[in-house]
């Protein structure tokens, strides 16, 4: 990219309404149940001002903030009262709230979203420099596909001898729609609808494009477009470098796109040192990339490698009954193109008690949560909507995903929900939509009381008993780990024990045998105790097939019993992973 040495000083100003406090805060998102961030708290300190809020502002919409917007909503004549913060909510609280004009450092421009900041230069007290070069990431990329949070540019600053605060950027793009031999620059604005700054994942600007956006300038025929990022507060502490980065939202576009972005004029980049003094500096090299006309993308959906087993949890009966309890898990791979997740649909089915809330997970991050609807023919169906979530699946990658439920604390004892995901919808590279149906990813069976037995396997072995060089039986020794939840267990445990053919899987004999404790005479698992259990049964020649046959052990059920029910437990889920390590082989 050309760089030029003639300059357009402007001056320009914004009020900056975002405080420690709740006074004055504008709210421009929609908040609901799984929101978190400073919306959340700035809208529990105003409902706490009101006297709707009664807990400790957390940052995250729960139940409770829920309960505190509904109040206000009926207190306001708002309708309907649902607890969703949206945009009837949002505009009678915006309009209540005093606002206020602090004095902010160098200023944004009018309708940018900026990041406030408590000083404008570092308070380090020395003169100092920022040493300044392109950042390694993003690279140069020829093939873009995407077109939400494109990372375009890096640079990186190194502070030397005082701490610097890097204030203005002036931001050089063209946008080439022609070709390299045939070039065509049009006003980046055609492309680009918002423009990023980061200081790591930290937005410090959000930036909206519109036709007067970006300034011009020509000289000898040749227009040049810039973009001045003011108030950017951006501090690196004395001896260490900071990147910060630049990203594009973009517009569908009918043709290719070659943008070059890069720092405008020798002085483009303004940095105040530890004594308050600005000095000047740019970036030689650009970034150059070429935005694709959006393609296509086929989405697939199918069970998480990781294999999850029925498990039991404990209901707090004296408290918040169980919390995100994991529930199933998926992957989502796209091939040919990237695609943008819509949607996920979800079956509950309970014996028992239903969830009240489902949450859908991307990682450790909470997309979306949702209340369960009352079963219909025994079945609840919930959609997660997800499509301002941004939750982008590259071409050929594949993400997991998991869902997480709550049970309240009158939970039925014995209540057993599975959850699956039956249908996934998605946006292609080119915007259209579209949907997999008929899916049957099922999670486990999970298991719900207030006492529970939560097993593990500590061995399991098999060996073959002979007698004078005959095979006359088989023994299986399984120990088992047992931790008792929310009460005391009786030691009289009991287990299905049984063998199985290695190659074909068919089981060849059960029996049912008492466990013994690791510590005889013990006569109950105290809760919180975790001990062992033994369970050791004899399968004789006569239950075994003629011929030679690999054989393993496995655990078909375990039966326990809850000292303060005195209610016997079967359980036969949960166990698939408990067989032997090894086989022994029986020849009769």
């Amino acid at each position: 990219m050309k760089k030029t040495f003639k300059a357009a000083i402007f001056a320009l100003a914004l009020t900056v309404t975002v405080g420690a406090s709740a006074e004055g805060y504008m709210f421009n998102t929609n908040l609901t149940v799984g929101s978190r961030g400073a919306d959340v708290t700035a809208l529990q300190n105003i409902l706490a001002a009101g006297g709707y809020f009664t807990a400790t502002p957390t940052g995250y919409f729960g139940s409770i903030t829920k309960t505190a917007v509904m109040a206000y909503q009926r207190a306001n004549a708002i309708t309907p009262v649902s607890g969703y913060f949206g945009p009837l909510t949002r505009a009678t609280m915006n309009s209540s709230v005093t606002t206020t004009t602090p004095t902010t450092p160098a200023a944004c421009p009018v309708g940018y979203v900026c990041q406030p900041t408590t000083s404008t230069g570092s308070t380090s007290g020395s003169e100092g420099f920022a040493e300044v070069r392109i950042a390694v990431t993003p690279t140069n990329n020829p093939n873009v596909q995407i077109s939400t949070d494109v990372p375009v540019y890096g640079i990186e600053f190194r502070a030397k001898q005082s701490d610097i605060t890097v204030e203005r950027i002036n931001l050089e793009v063209a946008v080439n729609a022609g070709t390299t031999g045939s070039p065509s620059y049009e006003n980046p604005s055609t492309l680009i609808n918002t423009v990023i700054i980061k200081d790591g994942s930290t937005v410090l600007q959000t930036i909206p494009v519109n036709s007067t956006t970006f300034s011009k300038i020509t000289t000898n025929g040749s227009s040049t477009y810039y973009l001045q990022l003011a108030g950017l507060g951006f501090k690196v502490t004395k001896d260490t470098a900071k990147n910060l980065s630049v990203s594009f939202n973009t517009n569908s576009i009918d043709s290719d796109r070659i943008v070059t972005v890069g720092t405008y004029l020798d002085q483009g980049i303004r940095v105040v040192d530890g004594r308050g003094i600005s000095s000047y500096t740019t970036v030689s090299e650009d970034r150059v990339h070429t935005f694709k006309k959006p393609g296509t993308s086929t989405v697939t959906a199918k069970a998480d490698a990781t294999t999850l087993y029925a498990n039991n949890y404990r209901v707090n009966v004296n408290g918040n009954g169980a919390e995100k309890v994991l529930s199933s898990t998926f992957a989502v791979k796209s091939d040919t193109g990237s695609s943008k997740l819509n949607s996920v649909t979800a079956q509950v089915v309970a014996s028992g008690t239903t969830p009240t809330n489902l949450y859908l997970y991307d990682g450790s991050t909470i997309v979306d949560a949702r209340s369960v609807p009352a079963p219909v023919s025994g079945t609840s169906t919930v959609i997660f909507d997800v499509s301002n979530a941004n939750i982008t699946v590259p071409a050929d990658t594949t993400k997991t995903f998991s869902i997480k439920a709550d049970l309240p604390s009158n939970t039925a004892t014995g209540t057993v929900i599975q959850t699956t995901v039956t249908a996934v919808s998605y946006e292609k590279p080119n915007g259209s939509s579209a949907t997999i149906g008929g899916l049957t990813i099922a999670g486990p069976y999970n298991y719900f009381a207030p006492v529970v037995a939560k097993f593990s396997k500590v061995s399991s072995t098999v060996t073959t008993q002979s007698n004078n060089n005959i095979n006359t039986s088989i023994v299986s020794s399984v120990r088992l780990g047992l931790m008792a939840d929310g009460g005391d267990i009786s030691t009289s445990t009991s287990a299905v024990i049984g063998i199985k053919n290695v190659q074909t899987g068919a089981i060849l004999a059960t029996t049912t045998v008492s466990g013994t404790p690791s510590e005889s005479g013990l006569a109950v698992f105290a809760d919180g105790a975790s001990k062992y259990v033994d369970f050791t049964a004899t399968f004789s020649s006569s239950t075994l097939p003629a011929g030679t046959t690999n054989v393993r052990t496995f655990v078909q059920s375990v039966t326990w019993t809850p000292m303060a029910s005195g209610v016997a437990v079967t359980q036969s889920r949960g166990f698939e992973a408990f067989d032997s390590d090894s086989f022994a082989t029986f020849s009769k």
